[in-house]
């Protein structure tokens, strides 16, 4: 199962350019990280929103894969005079003889929480050896000496705030074990709702990313990138 966000889509960028995402800040914190480094791979691109400010700062060959078709509808839009490469197909499916160096993501597929007093690898895969199979995948996908950036959220809890346009952002959540259940409700001020989407989520506890990450063939240890990536090498 993997979460498509077909009924919040023309929200979407509402949402993450109300504080939920910083992309100016995010890319300037991956042009310092990448240096020289310029193919990349962005999974769960989304609506092209991160891409759009790397762009900005150099020229990236980016390939931007996600399995919503809405979101790459706006993607294209947004990159419309650039020559990144969008490919609608499901990231456990995808297959490419292309290495990269480095694979980003900013949760579109997976991404680090930081809560507990640990970081956690949250999946839109709801099948942990799914998981595992991805993590091997995007291992095999870099050069030697790339790296994986996932950017980090923080703790998944209820709350409710006013976005842009007059609209409201509800979040909710029910955790259960390695699963955590979100819904995210669009509403009016007058509480009329305008788009709500359930999504389910798998994560990896702080020792069990840390493992599944080992054990994908990626370095011993992680990095926290000024608390916004968490980044590991091939």
């Amino acid at each position: 199962m993997i979460n498509e966000y077909v009924e919040i889509a023309n929200y979407y960028d509402n949402l993450l350019t109300s504080g939920y995402y910083n992309f100016d800040y995010l890319s300037n914190i991956l042009y310092n990280l990448l240096g020289a480094r310029r193919k990349v791979l962005d999974i769960g691109v989304g609506t092209g929103l991160l891409t759009e400010k790397m762009l900005s700062l150099a020229n990236y060959k980016i390939v931007g894969v996600d399995f919503s078709s809405r979101m790459l509808e706006t993607a294209k839009k947004r990159l419309a005079i650039s020559d990144v490469k969008l490919i609608c197909q499901d990231m456990t499916e995808f297959e490419t003889e292309e290495k990269f160096e480095a694979i980003v993501s900013t949760g579109g597929v997976i991404a680090a929480v930081e809560e507990e007093g640990e970081y956690r690898i949250y999946s839109h895969i709801t099948d942990p050896e799914k998981n595992k199979q991805l993590l091997a995948k995007l291992h095999s996908q870099l050069d030697d000496g790339g790296l994986l950036a996932l950017a980090i959220q923080g703790p998944h809890n209820n709350y409710k705030k006013e976005i842009k346009d007059e609209i409201f952002y509800e979040q909710k959540i029910k955790k259960e074990g390695n699963y955590v259940d979100k819904w995210y409700v669009f509403s009016q001020a007058n509480g009329e709702v305008l788009r709500e989407q359930f999504c389910r989520f798998y994560f990896f506890d702080g020792r069990q990313t840390t493992q599944a990450l080992i054990d994908a063939g990626f370095q011993q240890e992680y990095q926290i990138i000024d608390g916004k990536f968490l980044v590991t090498y091939k």
